[in-house]
């Protein structure tokens, strides 16, 4: 006797219907009869009253069969249930995935930190577009995804963990590098060279649309790396995350200057499913991860 059986016939009780209970079980009509004709067998009594239309009412005996194998189809649920969360708890594994700019820019001494105090916890990490990232937690092909300007998306979870400062950024040539900050009315008129996410920037939104034509890019790549190539060859600005610029700067290749403004930041959020129960391994990434940057707010 199979569970698949037993699960058959409540719901031949329960619905009072041979086509309808085959529909919900994905079988034919056929085999729900079956089913039960085997059952009848097996337990040498009549289960069901044969009606007009084929299905009548549970027998005294059919209707105690089902009390019992309803009780055993919700025990056998419930130890799937508890089997599957226990083996999820215990998985060491997480399937990271981030966004270019945080995985290269900022990511890599996080985990070179973590992956010491952890050993036991491994993580396979995978790099891609912000709009992608999102989609593939929501299909649960990544456990968590690591991104800049997160969407408030049905079904996902946005747990913020840092505000990147934004910077002016230029070749060091240029008029503005020199500066010891800019304000976003400084640089009406140049010629921006665009990371398509900025565009998500709340500190862009300040501006009023009769002057939003000042500020429009003629270039727009999808990825810093991109931007900053032209920034080095002159003649064009952008406004970048900190961190994103770090070692050019360092290095001479480019300017970077603050804002006036406090609230230029790019907000970083980490993505997970809002039905995902978090595993140890994932609980004590986000809880280290949070703790080792200058995090500004939660959600």
């Amino acid at each position: 006797m199979q569970l698949a059986s037993l699960r058959a016939y409540c719901l031949l009780v329960e619905t009072g219907s041979f086509s309808e209970a085959a529909e919900r079980h994905g079988v034919t009509p056929s085999a729900i009869s079956q089913t039960l004709a085997h059952l009848e067998t097996l337990w040498a009594t009549p289960l069901i009253t044969r009606g007009q239309h084929g299905f009548g009412k549970a027998t005294r005996a059919g209707q105690i069969a089902y009390e019992a194998t309803r009780t055993i189809v919700r025990l056998a649920g419930e130890l799937h249930r508890d089997l599957r969360r226990m083996r999820e708890s215990a998985d060491p594994h997480i399937r990271l995935a981030a966004c270019h700019s945080i995985g290269l820019h900022q990511l890599p001494h996080f985990l070179d930190g973590f992956n010491g105090r952890h050993p036991e916890i491994q993580i396979n990490l995978r790099y891609g577009f912000i709009d992608r990232i999102h989609h593939d937690v929501q299909e649960n092909t990544a456990d968590l995804g690591l991104v800049c300007y997160p969407r408030r998306l049905r079904g996902l979870v946005v747990d913020l963990f840092r505000h990147e400062q934004l910077r002016f950024v230029c070749h060091p040539q240029h008029l503005l590098a020199g500066r010891s900050s800019v304000a976003l009315a400084d640089l009406s008129g140049e010629n921006f060279v665009a990371w398509n996410e900025i565009k998500w920037s709340p500190f862009l939104s300040h501006i009023p649309d009769s002057k939003r034509h000042l500020y429009e890019p003629c270039y727009e790549f999808d990825q810093v790396e991109l931007v900053k190539g032209c920034l080095q060859l002159g003649g064009s600005v952008a406004i970048l995350p900190e961190s994103t610029v770090a070692a050019d700067v360092a290095s001479g290749m480019l300017a970077a200057v603050p804002f006036t403004d406090a609230g230029a930041t790019e907000p970083l959020g980490v993505l997970y499913r809002r039905a995902k129960k978090l595993t140890p391994a994932m609980a004590t990434f986000i809880q280290e991860l949070k703790q080792t940057s200058p995090a500004n707010s939660n959600s």
